[in-house]
């Protein structure tokens, strides 16, 4: 059954699943005043909390870090809380998270950030550069000391590179524009831009170009996502389309070269993507061999992996919650309608999770219950987050 999280008073701007067999499943969220919270699924209460200054802009986890980018212009990294403790107790009396690593960044744009582990405490960062948006600094640090921060790369500019290869026939590009989102996948650093390229890139002992795509163009790249089944990077922009990105790391083309230590290891120019019946897609996510979309008009999506046939709609009306298994969606709601805003979507897979030994009875029959099912989570304007499941036949 669906079900609603409240504890946030504004928009609900992060959110993100803890992936973690033996935890209880957890989601964490974070909000327009920076608050970011952790929460149990089962008990469908928080647990743990972290007020930063500045409205969250992304979350991430990379093993048992969690990286949260915030508008006050720095990245911060915790680390997971080990246990769930008592929540019969204030939101703002609960244990705060673990702060265990601080880096000042350029949030003035949509960007996230991406972090890579490159060795046994040592991380990459992918960010905007601190002073122009359409340029990428790349960072190493070691975890254990707070002074190592070491910028390799500053202000990579990818457009003089990129425009060589353009066709000016086919397109005016003039420049990237300014970076949008990041996605670490499968070694890759894929970056969407402002102009709808995306750029894959991965870093040895020089910087290499790995895939191009002009598949958004000219429209900007809003979101990505990793599509597990398609093995393949996922984009959205306010196109009725999804751009489908793929690379080789390591694979040299015939039209291989290098400027300024960069390498291009394919300069193809790609654009494979998949039509859809929605456009203005914000957010996506894809599990199960289901697309969840999320859209400007306030509408979540469910598709087939094929992105043709709607398994559902889920939308939220002021003092409601509508659920529409009707393919056609919300075709019979009146046009005065007004929906609220979604500012945050995340979907869970269903998996056979191992319940530790630890557990009682009635814990372990609600985890297997939970966890039987997909779920997708909606957070709103109004600072709500809902709940519901996405498990169809066949799906």
């Amino acid at each position: 059954m669906p079900f609603t999280l409240r504890h946030h008073t504004c928009s609900v701007t992060g959110l993100l699943y803890w992936h973690d067999p033996l935890k209880v499943p957890s989601l964490i969220s974070g909000d327009e005043d920076g608050l970011i919270l952790v929460w149990d699924l089962l008990s469908r209460k928080p647990y743990c909390r972290y007020k930063c200054k500045g409205q969250i802009a992304s979350l991430q986890q990379l093993n048992s870090l969690l990286i949260a980018t915030c508008k006050d212009h720095t990245l911060r990294i915790f680390n997971f809380p080990s246990a769930v403790v008592s929540t019969n107790r204030d939101v703002n009396a609960f244990p705060e998270l673990n702060l265990v690593y601080e880096i000042p960044v350029n949030t003035l744009n949509f960007a996230n950030t991406a972090l890579e582990k490159v060795g046994t405490n040592l991380y990459r960062l992918w960010c905007c550069n601190t002073q122009d948006s359409e340029t990428i600094d790349i960072y190493e640090f070691d975890l254990r000391d707070s002074k190592s921060l070491k910028r390799i790369h500053r202000a990579v500019s990818l457009y003089e590179l990129i425009s060589t290869l353009v066709n000016p026939s086919i397109m005016k590009f003039d420049k990237l524009g300014t970076v949008m989102k990041f996605i670490a996948y499968c070694g890759v650093i894929y970056v969407g831009f402002e102009s709808g390229f995306v750029i894959g890139l991965y870093l040895k002992s020089e910087l290499h170009i790995a895939y191009i795509s002009s598949g958004h163009y000219p429209e900007p790249v809003l979101d990505f996502a990793a599509g597990e089944n398609l093995g393949k990077v996922i984009s959205s922009s306010t196109d009725s389309y999804l751009g489908l990105h793929s690379s080789n790391v390591g694979m040299i083309s015939k039209e291989n070269f290098t400027s300024d230590d960069i390498i291009i290891d394919d300069s193809v120019i790609h654009t494979e993507r998949m039509n859809i019946p929605v456009a203005k897609v914000s957010h996506i996510q894809q599990i199960d061999n289901i697309l969840v979309t999320s859209s400007w008009s306030g509408k979540t999506e469910l598709f087939d992996l094929g992105g043709e046939n709607v398994l559902a709609v889920i939308l939220k009306e002021r003092g409601q919650v509508h659920v529409d298994d009707n393919p056609y969606g919300n075709a019979s709601l009146s046009k005065n309608s007004t929906k609220v805003k979604i500012c945050s979507m995340v979907c869970l897979p269903k998996n056979d999770t191992v319940i530790p030994s630890c557990t009682s009875e009635g814990a372990a029959r609600r985890w297997i219950k939970f966890c039987k099912e997909a779920w997708c989570l909606i957070g709103y304007e109004d600072g709500s987050i809902l709940a519901r499941e996405i498990t169809f036949t066949g799906a």
